[in-house]
């Protein structure tokens, strides 16, 4: 019975999937006009927080940032970086939620919004690492003479954490970790939660 059941909800899943795709497409598009300046003035923010002088500068151009320092010459390098490299994750994430079956019922759309915050300071501590690499490596004497090597280590480390493990990773953890109950039953695993629920519910 559990079998057929979970049959049941993966084909129901299958099914949505492509049009929850097309609607994740949709909104990231509509969204991205107004999520690039958040998400650099919320980066600048971020890689001002500590600075004396605070002159770390995330500007957005287009569908780029341009990475750099206000106090820099005029004729200083300046890093342009494709935001959509940062958050066309917000795609897959929003497609396996769609994909669900009442992916908003029971509190959902609560779940949803936090999920979402976290992606989003996911992005922003992203940017903010992309441009303290290239504060600490790419300015030549300056770089050399306001960062250590292991500071250049730990952000590059760190950057690269962020790019594959986090941008890949977080999508699927996230999705799991706010719909664990629907999740679980498409691989079969939906009595677990049950059980764990009835176990809370004796204490």
């Amino acid at each position: 019975m559990r079998s057929q059941e979970r049959s049941a909800d993966l084909r129901t899943f299958l099914r949505r999937l492509p049009l929850a795709l097309i609607a994740g497409v949709a909104i990231w598009v509509i969204a991205r006009p107004i999520y690039g300046p958040f998400l650099c003035s919320a980066g600048q923010g971020l890689a001002r927080l500590f600075e004396v002088p605070p002159a770390s500068a995330i500007v957005l151009q287009g569908e780029d940032a341009l990475l750099g320092r206000t106090d820099m010459r005029a004729g200083s390098g300046w890093l342009k970086l494709p935001l959509v490299f940062l958050h066309f994750n917000l795609v897959p994430f929003l497609a396996l939620v769609l994909a669900l079956p009442h992916p908003f019922a029971g509190g959902g759309w609560r779940r949803l919004l936090v999920a979402l915050a976290i992606l989003a300071g996911s992005h922003v501590a992203s940017l903010t690492l992309q441009l303290k690499v290239f504060e600490a490596g790419s300015m030549g004497p300056w770089s050399q003479a306001n960062y250590s090597d292991l500071e250049r280590n730990v952000y590059g480390t760190l950057r690269y954490f962020f790019d594959i493990p986090v941008t890949f990773a977080l999508p699927l953890l996230l999705w799991v970790g706010s719909y664990p109950q629907q999740v679980l039953a498409l691989v079969g695993l939906g009595h677990l939660t049950a059980e764990i629920g009835g176990r809370e519910a004796h204490r």
